[in-house]
């Protein structure tokens, strides 16, 4: 094998080491080794203050791109900026010059923005952070501190002599004594001081709460005194008024008001003659004031008077109306029921029904051809109303219905909750299957829940026991009470007829 001659490894670390140098070079003077391509933008400065071409832009301290060219427009400079494909820019970017630390170099950063709308080739950033003059700094700086130093002179002037500096002293030392006679005063009277200030933290306590506590009468008791104070005038010219003519009117009528008081006189001592007598049991009024048994007897009567106008009051009306669309017929049923509740636990429940199954027909039709008899099934479904009347007792937040369920003996329970807002409900009828096609008694299980206090949604299964026409149901109605309707005929105007 040949070996490598000296002379070409030295060529070759030569050339190594020249290359290394050269990208260096080219690092650290800020020259682009590969240009990168990009979109150009541009941006106005009044003063760039030591950016050159080939400076950096960074965008959130990452380089995004270089300044491709510096130019003077009149006294503000123009920088196109070459800005990486893959930074984005929008229109309310915001550019500023920064320095890498107290004393690097000066770059130009950009906020990209993302409010708007994203900048292209040839395009401005319009937002710009003009970078503060260091040497006009100093020289506000300067002349702040000449201003100091003549504020410094002045306050020497004035205080500098020696009868300042003696009043100065005499101040401090008046000062110290006031100082020390009210320490001695406050001292003294520290026990009398807490004792003041405590008794008034009690005082204001106690009216902060009478004012808290009677906060709604005090401001009622402020607004009958403003209207009161607003209808003043007026209250006085009027009882002025009226006094006038209550002197016009006692001065014209006087001798009659004199001869009111004699039959007055007369009068009063016939009744207290009367009155007497009536305390010694004289007369028909006297035996009936003096009797107890009719004290008793009237007694009686009052109390039968207050019981029953107190079970008239008890007593409630309810009416409802209520519809419900079978899904499996794919017809509407309705109910009018009317609830006379003498009790809160007693109840009943007279009811009329528009049943769509009330009437269920099948006719057969035999037809023979040529020997070979054949019939036909046909159904007739008629509607039909039914009647309901029941008994209804209440335990609680559950009842029991008994009676006449749409025309058969039926049997119902009824479960309240949330404050009687909802109702779940079972019903069974029907024991002797008189409906057509029915093998079993007629079970339906409902809800029904009160969107406001008069109207309210429903829905259940129908028929359960039964295949042929079991089903579910969706519906809704209102319901009123007795009160509802002595307020709608109460707001009712009132017609005359003549």
């Amino acid at each position: 094998m040949r070996r490598v001659s000296t002379e070409l490894k030295v060529g070759v670390f030569a050339l190594v080491v020249l290359s290394v140098l050269s990208y260096m070079t080219f690092k650290v003077s800020g020259k682009d080794w590969l240009r990168k391509e990009g979109y150009t933008v541009y941006v106005y400065f009044s003063n760039i203050s030591g950016l050159d071409e080939k400076t950096k832009i960074k965008v959130a301290g990452v380089d995004a791109g270089v300044i491709d060219k510096v130019t003077l427009e009149g006294n503000r400079v123009r920088l196109t900026l070459r800005i990486y494909p893959e930074i984005r820019l929008y229109g309310d970017a915001v550019a500023s010059i920064k320095t890498s630390g107290l004393l690097g170099d000066k770059y130009l950063d950009i906020r990209p923005g993302r409010g708007e709308a994203e900048l292209k080739e040839g395009d401005m950033i319009r937002n710009v952070h003009e970078p503060m003059d260091i040497d006009d700094m100093i020289y506000r700086l300067a002349s702040v501190s000449d201003s100091f130093q003549t504020l410094t002179k002045n306050i020497n002037d004035v205080l500098g002599t020696e009868e300042t500096k003696q009043a100065l002293k005499e101040t401090a030392n008046n000062l110290a004594r006031l100082t020390e006679n009210l320490n001695n005063a406050i001292t003294v009277n520290d026990k009398r001081l807490r004792e003041t200030l405590e008794g008034i933290n009690t005082l204001t306590a106690s009216i902060n709460r009478l004012v808290e506590d009677n906060r709604n009468e005090i401001s009622a008791t402020v607004s009958n005194l403003k209207e009161v104070t607003a209808e003043a005038p007026a209250m006085v010219r009027e009882l002025e008024a009226a006094s006038q003519e209550l002197k016009d009117l006692l001065k014209e009528n006087r001798p009659k008001i004199a001869k009111l008081m004699e039959k007055t006189d007369r009068t009063m001592s016939s009744v207290q003659k009367v009155a007497e007598k009536i305390e010694k049991g004289e007369g028909t009024i006297g035996k009936l004031v003096t009797d107890e048994r009719l004290y008793e007897s009237v007694n009686k009567a009052a109390k039968g008077i207050e019981n029953t106008i107190s079970r008239i009051e008890r007593f409630r009306t309810i009416i409802s109306f209520q519809g419900e669309y079978l899904m499996r017929t794919g017809d509407g049923k309705g109910y009018f029921d009317l609830t006379l509740m003498p009790r809160p636990d007693k109840y009943y429940i007279l009811g009329v029904v528009d049943d769509p199954l009330g009437s269920v027909t099948t006719t057969k039709t035999f037809t023979s051809i040529n020997g070979v008899t054949t019939f036909e099934e046909e159904e007739v479904i008629e509607r039909k109303i039914e009647f309901t009347a029941q008994f209804a007792r209440r335990f609680k937040d559950s009842a029991l219905r008994i009676g006449l369920k749409e025309n058969t003996i039926g049997l119902g329970f009824d479960q309240f909750l949330m404050n009687d807002r909802m109702k779940l409900s079972a019903d069974i009828w029907d024991f002797d299957n008189e409906e057509e096609g029915a093998g079993n008694p007629h079970l339906k299980l409902g809800m029904d829940y009160y969107l406001f206090k008069n109207l309210f949604v429903s829905a259940g299964a129908d028929n359960l026991l039964n295949s042929r026409w079991r089903g579910v149901y969706l519906g809704g109605g209102i319901r009123f009470e007795d009160e509802d309707f002595k307020y709608l005929f109460g707001s009712l105007p009132s017609l005359s007829v003549r």
